[in-house]
């Protein structure tokens, strides 16, 4: 027990004083209900302020009595002073306020996302197998859906390329003698506002909006032999992609012969034409488009292009 000094007064007091003797300043706050701890010589119940034990009379001291006998006081909670108790409930709304907005940050930044990212992940995929199946509708329409997601709008532009080449590989094949050998090395698009040749007046009206097509490919001649070459294709207003014509090489002397005559006397002409055509819209037409070809190539392997429509 020791002295303290009133904060009130200021005159010295009991630390055990319940009000100062000296002004009658209460030092601590009322509880409303009696706490209770065992007495350490006969057991029974006693309130925690007793002097002596109200049953046996043993003399208390009421913290050497819960250190000693590590009793918990009943109904302790009524014990701490009021304003203590609303600290403490204050500060548990608002850990429990803090937990909840943790936990609704973490759904937000963390599982939601996750959420997302599996289902978009799982629908790139099936797009990407529907691709690769020649289903360019179907597989258009999925990634249209999660546009944004990881290389989807690279992806979307390449099938919309993609779908020209393979109308050009329709039409191209039924040109040839044996379809089936008929392989694509490349294909380059440009856009240009006219024909720098007469395919235009020949063949009908080019509609200048859709790309110049040109492949470099492959195929069986007709004496069984396989050979490489040139397509040019535009896109005719009513028709689709058309091809002008074919040629053997891009090198125009390729095509005469020692004396400045013509090597072949029956095309020769309309090479050397679709030749300068080509030449002319590599100098001067802007190149724009970007293919897979690994996809192409395996579309064509499979025969699975032709049900594939242009997608704008």
């Amino acid at each position: 027990m020791a002295l303290v000094k009133c904060p009130e007064c200021g005159k010295e007091i009991s630390d055990r004083s319940k009000m100062c003797i000296h002004c009658g300043y209460p030092l601590e706050e009322e509880t409303t209900e009696t706490v209770y701890v065992k007495c350490p010589e006969c057991g029974q119940d006693i309130p925690n302020d007793a002097d002596n034990c109200t049953y046996c009379g043993c003399p208390i001291k009421f913290q050497e009595l819960m250190i000693k006998n590590d009793n918990i006081p009943i109904s302790i909670q009524n014990h701490i002073p009021k304003q203590l108790n609303k600290k403490i409930i204050a500060i548990t709304g608002i850990t429990v306020a803090a937990v909840i907005v943790c936990i609704i940050i973490y759904n937000i930044k963390v599982v939601q996302p996750r959420k997302n990212e599996e289902q978009n992940r799982a629908i790139y995929e099936e797009a990407i197998e529907l691709l690769e199946n020649g289903k360019y509708e179907e597989g258009n329409e999925l990634l249209q859906s999660i546009a944004g997601y990881k290389d989807v709008d690279t992806v979307l532009e390449q099938i919309k390329w993609e779908s020209y080449t393979y109308e050009c590989i329709n039409d191209f094949k039924t040109w040839l003698k044996n379809p089936d050998s008929f392989t694509l090395y490349e294909v380059v698009f440009y856009l240009d506002d006219e024909s720098h040749g007469i395919y235009g007046s020949l063949l009908g009206d080019i509609d200048f909006s859709y790309p110049a097509i040109v492949f470099q490919s492959g195929a069986q001649n007709g004496f069984g032999g396989n050979t490489t070459g040139y397509e040019l294709f535009y896109y005719f207003k009513d028709k689709g992609y058309t091809c002008v014509g074919s040629c053997d090489s891009l090198d125009e002397d390729e095509y005469y012969n020692d004396k400045g005559e013509l090597k072949d006397e029956d095309d020769g002409a309309m090479k050397v034409l679709l030749c300068k055509e080509i030449n002319e819209l590599k100098a001067e037409a802007k190149q724009v488009g970007e293919v897979d070809m690994g996809r192409i190539k395996s579309i064509i392997k499979n025969d699975s292009y032709s049900t594939i429509k242009i997608i704008e």
